[in-house]
């Protein structure tokens, strides 16, 4: 009769041998990814923080394999316009999967230069590195903060971009196209004149384009929308419906926050109109928030500094279209 240890030991073998016999067929039963594409984009301004950029990876065929994390090799804290980014992007195998690329034709890159690529983890994972193009051929798309505003009196205004050497406008009129062709502007404004015709609906929109590769370009960016009635189109047409609104920057300290034009100065102790909203500014040029008394009424103007008009007051008073309070 067969001892107890002999006969677990032979079990034991036995197990061995068929785990043995069954890695190579696991091994075998994985799939082969012979060739890998990828999409890469990404928005990086200079003066952020490295790390603060955005990238998006999209891969081709996501059955097999997918896209996991990203490295910067760059060094230092900040990007700088003249820093060529370089990313290493992590790629995944799908179960059953393995990457099998042997050269670097294998890899396809679109949005960058491919440098290297290295498998990992028994080829489950590739790296790839790769080189885009230099922050000095980047431009930025307007942010929330950075809208175009149309006036009343028929100008097309906004913030400079961040890497935008010129802009594009395209003119709407009752939401049809006024030309067939963009207008080229150096400028971050442009004077609708010529286009306001006649009485109707009118809109632009605008977006960045790269000082340094003009094929570069941001996103379009809607302006709000003005109806200008006869007599305006008449005074736009003649010029004589006022000039350009003064442009500048929101700035802030410690203290609180103002608005300072492009010559320096900044308002004090009054109301002024910026991308559309009233704001008021105390003796030191501070925006107010909150109640303001002027000229014998009362006014609210929001957190932002924003003056509201034509709804109610967080503490319940309703105002007219004016900001007023309305008379019960």
């Amino acid at each position: 009769m067969m001892s107890k240890k002999k006969l677990i030991g032979m079990i034991t073998i036995a197990a061995l041998l068929a785990g043995l016999m069954a890695m190579p067929v696991m091994a075998a039963s994985r799939k082969k990814i012979k060739t890998v594409s990828l999409k890469v984009e990404a928005s990086i301004t200079p003066e952020t923080r490295i790390g603060s950029e955005d990238v998006d990876v999209e891969v081709k065929d996501s059955a097999k394999y997918s896209y996991d994390t990203y490295e910067v090799n760059n060094s230092g804290f900040e990007w700088e316009a003249t820093d060529v980014p370089e990313l290493t992007i992590y790629l995944r195998a799908e179960d059953s999967y393995y990457f099998a690329v042997t050269k670097l034709s294998d890899v396809k890159v679109d949005g960058a230069t491919l440098v290297k690529a290295s498998k990992q983890d028994s080829s489950e994972t590739l790296k790839v590195v790769v080189k885009l193009p230099s922050l000095s051929e980047y431009v930025a798309d307007f942010s929330e903060e950075e809208t175009v505003t149309l006036t009343d009196n028929g100008f097309a205004v906004w913030n400079p971009i961040s890497g935008a050497g010129s802009y594009e406008v395209m003119v709407y009129r009752d939401g049809n196209t006024v030309g067939v062709t963009a207008r080229t502007v150096a400028e971050t404004n442009y004077n609708l004149k010529n286009e306001v015709t006649r009485p109707a609906n009118y809109q632009v929109k605008v977006r960045p384009v790269n000082g340094e590769n003009a094929s570069n370009k941001g996103k379009w960016v809607e302006s709000n929308s003005v109806y200008y009635n006869a007599d305006q189109v008449k005074e736009i047409r003649a010029g004589e419906a006022g000039g350009l609104p003064v442009s500048g920057e929101w700035k802030s300290d410690t203290t609180g926050w103002w608005y300072q034009h492009s010559d320096g100065t900044y308002t004090k102790n009054a109301w002024e109109e910026i991308a559309g909203k009233w704001y008021i500014f105390d003796e030191n040029g501070y925006m107010r928030t909150g109640w303001v008394d002027w000229n014998g009424e009362k006014y609210y103007c929001d957190n932002s500094g924003a003056m509201l008009k034509n709804t109610t007051t967080p503490d319940g008073y309703i105002l007219d279209y004016d900001g007023r309070i309305k008379n019960n």
